[in-house]
């Protein structure tokens, strides 16, 4: 039985779309820090954008948080710089992205939370990432 990750990662333009799904593990945030990073790699050398879906997203155990602050942390310094998150209705999850995305943000990184997909998408379709 083929284990089913809590992420799936997709490339489409200058954006990496990041659908979590269910609980993340120590192990699993650390799988998706390299598959992420290493789907990202075609896009280091100029700005890009991030659509981040947590609508799924499971209650987590606390030390995934620091890999997440890490690889929010490395996104930043290679060129992330617009972040458009679709929220869940629960708001222990919104809470939890919160914390876990916590470092310090340059100035010039834009950050939109909203309610839908289609919201999201047009925020990066704007800012040319989509």
């Amino acid at each position: 039985m083929k284990h089913k990750k809590p992420y799936q990662l997709d490339l489409e333009q200058r954006t990496l779309i990041l659908r979590a799904q269910g609980v993340s593990t120590l192990l699993s945030a650390e799988d998706l820090a390299r598959d992420y990073q290493k789907l990202v790699a075609p896009l280091l050398d100029d700005k890009w954008g991030l659509l981040l879906d947590i609508r799924q997203w499971q209650p987590s155990p606390q030390p995934v948080f620091e890999v997440l602050r890490h690889l929010v942390s490395w996104s930043f310094a290679h060129n992330l710089r617009q972040v458009d998150v679709i929220q869940p209705n629960d708001p222990l999850l919104l809470w939890q992205y919160l914390k876990s995305t916590d470092v310090e943000r340059p100035d010039d990184v834009l950050r939109s939370i909203h309610d839908n997909e289609t919201a999201a998408r047009l925020s990066l379709q704007a800012a040319g990432y989509l």
